[in-house]
């Protein structure tokens, strides 16, 4: 039986218009977004403090920096401690106002154990409409009320030694030496000594002393912030 030339036509123009289709389709391209630094950021160096005596404060506080780098205000609505006795904090930044645009303002957070061992608090910042939390830690130590300092003798030739004991176990020690010049002689500064204490407390030290006149030395524990007693040592 023979197709009608209508029907044909009409069966042609349908697979035309499925062809064209199918040629006409596309698909969506993307292309990688691009990440803008928020114009809000809080900042800092770590959360640990080093070990320190129990019943004294940290040598240096850690800070939090809040920063606006935006051209509109971000709130601050709060600054709050877990442990305000053992961790407490200052703040110059405007709490329950808001930090200015281009301008920053910063959480100053101390460690000042009450007992021995690990020690936490946390201290939470409201800010931009978002809360965060910083979990501070420390270790409390026993520290020698009065640190010692002696001479151990000239091991060379003008070279001088001395021996501390009592320190921050692992701590930081300063050596610090001032010079007396002998009559006619000319002044001289002595550099201050940076140590690290062995695991018992003790550090050692030697000092040049090559120029005639009195060295006067002691040690400072920058932990605890303690001074040892004062040794004098005269060159001739």
């Amino acid at each position: 039986m023979r197709q009608s030339t209508t029907a044909v036509f009409a069966k042609r123009s349908v697979f035309i218009l499925a062809a064209f289709a199918v040629s006409c389709s596309s698909t969506t391209s993307t292309t990688p977004s691009t990440l803008t630094p928020s114009p809000f950021v809080m900042t800092w160096p770590g959360l640990v403090f080093a070990t320190t005596g129990v019943g004294l404060t940290s040598a240096s506080p850690i800070v939090i920096t809040l920063s606006n780098t935006g051209s509109t205000a971000v709130p601050v609505a709060s600054v709050t401690d877990s442990n305000a006795a053992e961790f407490p904090f200052t703040t110059n930044c405007q709490v329950g106002g808001s930090l200015s645009p281009s301008s920053f303002c910063s959480v100053a957070t101390s460690f000042k154990p009450s007992a021995l061992g690990a020690r936490t608090g946390t201290v939470t910042i409201n800010a931009n409409g978002k809360s965060q939390d910083f979990a501070f830690s420390g270790t409390g130590a026993t520290v020698s009320p009065q640190l010692t300092i002696a001479a151990a003798g000239d091991v060379a030739p003008n070279v001088f030694t001395l021996s501390g004991t009592s320190m921050t176990p692992g701590g930081t020690v300063e050596l610090h030496t001032t010079f007396t010049p002998a009559p006619g002689g000319s002044p001289m500064v002595v550099p201050t000594m940076t140590l690290t204490a062995d695991t018992s407390g003790n550090v050692s030290a030697a000092v040049t002393t090559s120029v005639p006149g009195t060295y006067e030395n002691w040690f400072v524990d920058l932990t605890s912030g303690l001074s040892s007693n004062h040794v004098v040592h005269t060159v001739s």
